[in-house]
């Protein structure tokens, strides 16, 4: 009888990987609801209008697109691999979200761009969806 088998046996590691990290997120803003999604791997580029370039802003890790109960009721939490400054933006009905190349490319309200690059294809294009219907969802409940 092998005893690992028998204590992992109908563990569900998925929802228990989501309950950890909602609580993580928590932490950070209790008014967390839900995960909605997620990318293993993203990467936070400023855009300098100035020199119209991308530069690295020293952020990267784990991305989660969460609802929270209280408005603005979505976001996005980056926690940051890298360092101790983790990245949260509360979604805005006045912010522009649209997939351009490898970037998830976001205008704020202080007009300021940022760009998202994830490693996996499939999770770039998702997120971008997904954060354009999380804006749009903001902008009906006006």
């Amino acid at each position: 009888m092998n005893l690992d088998t028998n204590l992992t046996k109908g563990v569900d590691f998925a929802a228990a990987r989501q309950a950890v990290n909602l609580n993580v997120l928590r932490r950070h803003d209790a008014n967390i609801l839900d995960i909605l999604d997620s990318s293993s791997h993203v990467v936070v580029y400023d855009f300098d209008m100035s020199s119209q370039s991308w530069a690295k802003r020293g952020i990267e890790g784990t991305m989660f697109l969460f609802r929270r109960s209280v408005e603005p009721h979505y976001g996005l939490m980056i926690m940051n691999r890298l360092g101790i400054e983790n990245l949260m933006i509360l979604l805005t009905p006045h912010m522009e979200v649209q997939l351009l190349g490898e970037y998830v490319i976001y205008r704020k309200p202080d007009d300021s761009v940022q760009g998202l690059w994830m490693y996996e294809t499939v999770d770039r294009t998702r997120l971008a969806s997904e954060l354009s219907r999380c804006v749009q969802l903001f902008v009906l409940c006006l």
